[in-house]
Formats: C-alpha cells, structure tokens, sequence
C-alpha cells in the first residue's frame, strides 16, 4: 500500500501543456491550494484524534472535539457566502481565512485542556469553513470556461492527502503525537501562497440580485441537500474512530496510514475518470452509484476488520466520497443562478460537510460507549440507505442552466 506511484514528472508537463499559458497558471493556483488544503486534512483526520488520545481524553470528548469544527462548517459558511456574492472579494476572502486559522491554530501548542481546546478548535473552524466552498465556486467558473475538467485539478488535494498520510504514518511510528502538529500548520502557512495567485472570479454586481431563499425553495433543492448531509453523517463514526478502531487492534500506524491512502488513491483514480463518466451516464445516476457504494462500504465494516474486507472497503471510498463530490459539487453549481453560486456552494458545504459531520460525530461519540464501533457502522449503513431515498427522488433534479 506504501508503494503509491505519483504522477511522474514528465507526466504532469504533458497534461499541462495541454492548457493555454493563462489556463495553465489558473491550474496550477488551485491545484496548488487543493494540494497544501488537503495535505492538512491528510494530517488531520486520520491523526489528530490520536494526538487528541495522547492528552488523556477519552474517546467521548474525543468525538465532541473532532465535531466543533463541523459545528463552525455548520454555522457560518452560508454567512461566508452571502458576503463573497454581494462583495465579489472571493480571493481576499480566502486568504483571510487560510491566515487567520492558521493563526488561531498556533494556540493548540499551548493548550491541552478540554474545554480551552473546545474554544481554539471551534474558532479554527470559524476562520477555516469559507475557504474551500469559495474556492469551489471560483473552480466550477472556470470549468464552464472549458478551460480544465473539476476532477483534474480537484485530484490534487487528494494527492496531497496521500503525501501527508504516508508521511506521517511513517513519522508517528518513529516520534510522538506532538509532531502532528507542526505538520497541520506548515502546510496551512504553506497553502497562502497559492491561495493569493488564485482568480478573483466574478465581481459583484456582474449578475442580477436573486433571493436565496426562494432558489433553495426550487424544486427538489431542499431534498438534495438532506441526502447530501445524510450521506456525510454516515461517514462520522469512520472519520472519528476509524483509526483508534484500527489502532486497539493492534494494527501498527503506517499500516493505518496506508489504508487511509489507499482510499484516497482510489479516489484519484475515479476522479480522473469522473468527467467522461458524467457525460455519458449524468450526475443523478452517479449518485445513486455512490449512495450505494456507501452502504455497502458500511457494512463491510460492519462485518470484519480482517485485511481484505478492510482494503475492499477503503477502495469503495473512491465512490463514496469521490465520485460523490464532484457529482455534488457540479451539480450544486448547476442548481444556483450566477448571483448565487458562493451562496449555493457554502449553503451545500454547511449542510453536507458541516451538519453532516456534526451529525455524524456527536451521533458516534454519544452511541460508542454503549455500542461499540461496528455497530456505529451498521447505523451509518441505514443513516446512507436514508440519504439515496431523500436525494434522488423518482424524477431527477431539474438543474437550472448556467
């Protein structure tokens, strides 16, 4: 699983030759900003809840720490959005919000009590959530331009994941869980520098005023952003306690790092291929398709943590988030006029992968006492069979045209 084949560099110089110079500068500001974004995530996710575990917490107050960020994602991003579509300041604001939680990061080297770690890690996520739906707006403008496909450069910050994954899977064998991190904030320093060469996208005021409210309202828009939400809800106990799960077992921690990579490289692969893939079977059918890659995944969990089951389901995360995202994203894109489209992302990044999380984590940390982590897993399979049965109802969504 270690041995991951990044793209060569031969390789990355023919697919960016095949974009115009302006184009090509354009790719490589996000591809940049997904890379540094998701290389913290990578750190994050699988290993911050050890470090969490390194400081005597136990595995409830784990789960409610690991949620306060969501609850941030919940809260302010549709805030966020309202203000980049009225102000058209998208880039500043998303250098704002790289510095600013990258500053507020600094104080989790001082703190290591519950409650003063509660008040940092929500006011991290406060500073952090507008980043990447405003990113993904200036993304999703440029790819009705023709100028690159959303998986292309979107793969980058799963390849960036994979990169800090493996690395510290490696490193976390060797050193204690202090190293963590330094690793989340070089990377959150390191992402300003694409962040400032990004696009300023659409100024405001460029397209008519419409009300937010009544798009939201528009056919089966609420429905979507529920199965949206329920499907990440389902993934809480996964990305809570999935590494501890793996690490009471006496899985070593570059073994979970590998797994945690093999997931996302999986998720590349079907990134790639993304695109061709929703022109010819459209982005309701893939969503179908995730939703049940989804439960599936679940169960397995459910079942075994034996090493083929654990692999088979790690590879499934290629279609239940991979596949799900972008499907997601392009189709929230689609659903919001042009005056709206920070708005539209940010509301479906608040609910999605704010409520959701949310919902996800605080549901684990209040059922892991008394379940245990496979029946969470089973629960996260009914909670996904909910999400397909909301999101795509028997007549597709009607998109509203660009």
């Amino acid at each position: 699983m270690a041995n991951v084949r990044f793209p060569a560099r031969a390789d990355v110089s023919r697919h960016l030759k095949a974009y115009p110079v302006s184009s090509r500068r354009i790719y490589l500001a996000f591809a940049g900003f997904y890379f540094a974004q998701f290389a913290v995530l990578g750190i994050y996710v699988p290993f911050f809840p050890l470090y969490l575990k390194s400081l005597g917490l136990d595995g409830p107050r784990i789960g409610i720490l690991m949620a306060l960020a969501p609850v941030s994602r919940f809260l302010f991003p549709a805030f966020w959005g309202i203000w980049a579509d009225r102000g058209g300041h998208r880039r500043r604001l998303a250098v704002f919000s790289l510095a600013g939680s990258a500053a507020a990061f600094v104080f989790l080297f001082r703190i290591h009590a519950f409650v003063p770690l509660s008040a940092v890690l929500f006011a991290y996520g406060f500073l952090l959530v507008p980043a990447i739906p405003l990113v993904e707006g200036m993304v999703q403008e440029e790819v009705e331009r023709h100028r690159f496909a959303y998986g292309e450069v979107r793969l980058w910050g799963s390849l960036g994941f994979i990169l800090s994954t493996l690395a510290y899977g490696r490193i976390l064998d060797r050193h204690p869980p202090d190293w963590i991190l330094p690793g989340i904030l070089g990377f959150s320093l390191l992402n300003l520098a694409p962040a400032l060469a990004l696009p300023a996208g659409s100024p405001a005021g460029s397209h008519p005023r419409r009300s937010l409210r009544r798009e939201v309202r528009r056919g089966g828009v609420i429905r979507f952003l529920v199965g949206s939400t329920l499907m990440q809800a389902s993934h809480g106990a996964y990305y809570a306690y999935f590494s501890l799960y793996l690490d009471r077992r006496g899985f070593p921690r570059a073994a979970i790092g590998g797994l945690w990579t093999l997931a996302v490289v999986a998720e590349v692969v079907v990134m790639l291929a993304s695109g061709p893939w929703m022109k010819r079977a459209g982005s309701s059918r893939l969503l179908a398709f995730s939703f049940a890659a989804a439960i599936l995944r679940w169960l397995l969990l459910a079942r075994s943590a034996r090493m083929p089951v654990l692999l088979a389901a790690q590879v499934l995360h290629a279609f239940s988030f991979g596949l799900f995202h972008v499907c997601a994203v392009s189709h929230t894109h689609r659903l919001f006029p042009p005056a709206l489209r920070s708005s539209g992302q940010s509301l479906f990044s608040s609910l999605t992968y704010g409520l959701g999380n949310l919902c996800g984590f605080l549901g684990s940390a209040a059922l892991i006492g008394e379940l245990g982590i496979r029946p969470l897993f089973m629960i996260s399979a009914a909670v996904a069979f909910g999400g397909l049965l909301l999101a795509l109802p028997p007549r597709p969504l009607r998109a509203e045209p660009a």
